[in-house]
């Protein structure tokens, strides 16, 4: 029989209301993974997982490409132009979809343009 004293830590009788030490569950990476190609949500998993590289990858990824779609947004603007920012927004949430799909696929996919812009972020 096992005394208190020798139990593993974490195992005790309470009712372990606490935050649980370790690895994130999928559950929590899947929603990150996410978050990191919603525009400037990216900021969240950048910060709340500075210490996870593929997360980090993604977060910088899906910011830059938050930075190429407000360009487009602003060239929209521009008479007789406008119909090339709007193309830019379609192609940005384009690369959008396809970087949520193959982040939760667990791929680090370097999407172009937005993968050159994200290596000069200096975050």
């Amino acid at each position: 029989m096992q005394r208190p004293d020798d139990a593993p830590p974490g195992a005790g009788t309470g009712s372990g209301g606490g935050a649980r030490p370790g690895p994130p569950s999928p559950q929590e990476d899947g929603l990150l993974l996410v978050l990191c190609y919603l525009g400037l949500l990216s900021l969240v998993p950048y910060f709340v997982a500075r210490d996870r590289e593929t997360l980090k990858f993604h977060a910088r990824q899906g910011l830059a490409l938050a930075i190429l779609e407000v360009g487009c947004a602003g060239i929209t603007v521009i008479p007789l132009v406008g119909f090339v920012g709007v193309l830019g927004l379609f192609l940005c949430l384009a690369l959008s979809i396809i970087g949520i799909v193959k982040a939760l696929g667990g791929q680090r996919w370097r999407m172009p343009v937005a993968a050159d812009m994200a290596e000069r972020l200096d975050l």
